[in-house]
């Protein structure tokens, strides 16, 4: 009877013992699946490029991220997203952040992914001087966006009033081209990393900023860290730690695109740009501009702000840890080194 009460005793304990590996599995797989977030993006653009590798490298699902991108039109619609409790995160230009600051809406920015603009502005074929634009049809994405105050700067330091002297035309981004190549429209923000596909189409470049010399006389600075990503202040007070973990995987993500080359960087991401030619070239434009740890500079702050300040955009400046918090990347790297 004691010999069978063993045996009882022996396979039940088996038994408890398949039933807690089965429990530890389920939950392996319920944190495999990850804690769920919502990335807003201004546009899918290179410049974001680091969070991007984040996703394709695996980095967010490792850290426990299950990641879905919800693509707006622009900046300032995504934002709106980010505020409205729709997205967790958001990929935007500082602009539209100093814009909403200003208006009291509580955010901050925690991480760069560029140390200057890779914009260009371009003409039609025929049309090569930036001082005949007057009458003129251009395009320069949403008004209140990065790319739109770059337009506006680059014509006001023609001695032109972008008010008054041209039109703006709405089109989708990526249609740009296109449209300069047909004679559509005279003028257009550009993303630098398309500059072959400009001269194929027999378009000039007027103004490129990823020359150091064009970009100080667009932005006064060398540094202008305008691509961003950016987080509410309930996020920070109530989820600090998927803030972290999330600059975890994107730091990791900026060390790996260092060490790896042109076309390697770009067969990785290319998934997340399908129908887009992403190249070791491009990357190899992109490169100019890249930050290597999500860092800003008080120059690159104060380049942002005077710019902004410039254009009407904000009244004051806030200081710069007022809507800046670099902690978490800070963190990432102290703890990834």
């Amino acid at each position: 009877m004691r010999k069978g009460s063993k045996f009882i005793t022996v396979a039940a304990l088996l038994a408890v013992l398949a039933w807690v590996s089965c429990a530890d599995a389920q939950s392996g797989q319920q944190k495999a699946a990850g804690t769920k977030i919502v990335i807003a993006e201004a546009t899918r653009g290179e410049g974001w490029l680091p969070v991007y590798l984040a996703q394709e490298l695996g980095y967010f699902k490792e850290a426990g991220l299950d990641a879905t991108f919800v693509t707006y039109k622009d900046g300032p619609l995504a934002l709106m997203g980010l505020l409205n409790g729709d997205a967790q995160f958001c990929l935007i230009g500082f602009e539209p952040v100093l814009m909403a600051y200003e208006k009291g809406q509580a955010s901050k920015v925690m991480l760069t992914t560029l140390t200057s603009q890779p914009y260009v502005f371009a003409s039609r074929p025929g049309l090569t001087r930036i001082e005949d634009f007057k009458g003129k049809t251009v395009f320069a994405g949403m008004p209140g966006s990065a790319p739109y105050f770059f337009v506006k700067t680059i014509l006001k330091n023609a001695g032109l009033n972008p008010d008054k002297d041209v039109t703006f035309a709405s089109l989708e981004y990526g249609a740009e081209i296109v449209a300069l190549a047909k004679g559509d429209i005279d003028g257009a923000y550009v993303r630098a990393t398309r500059l072959p596909q400009l001269r194929e189409a027999g378009a000039n470049v007027l103004v490129d900023a990823t020359d150091p010399a064009q970009h100080r006389a667009v932005y006064g600075s060398d540094k202008y860290e305008a691509m961003a990503v950016q987080i509410t202040d309930t996020m920070i007070k109530e989820r600090p730690e998927i803030v972290q973990t999330f600059a975890d995987a994107v730091y990791k993500a900026m060390e790996w695109q260092a060490a790896h080359n042109d076309d390697e960087v770009a067969r990785a991401v290319s998934p997340l740009f399908p129908g887009r030619n992403i190249d070791g070239p491009l990357v190899g434009v992109l490169r100019r501009c890249l930050s290597a740890d999500g860092q800003f500079t008080t120059e690159g702050y104060k380049a942002v702000a005077d710019f902004c300040l410039m254009n009407g955009v904000i009244k004051s400046a806030p200081p710069m840890a007022a809507v800046i918090d670099q902690s978490f990347m800070q963190k990432a790297k102290e703890r990834l080194k």
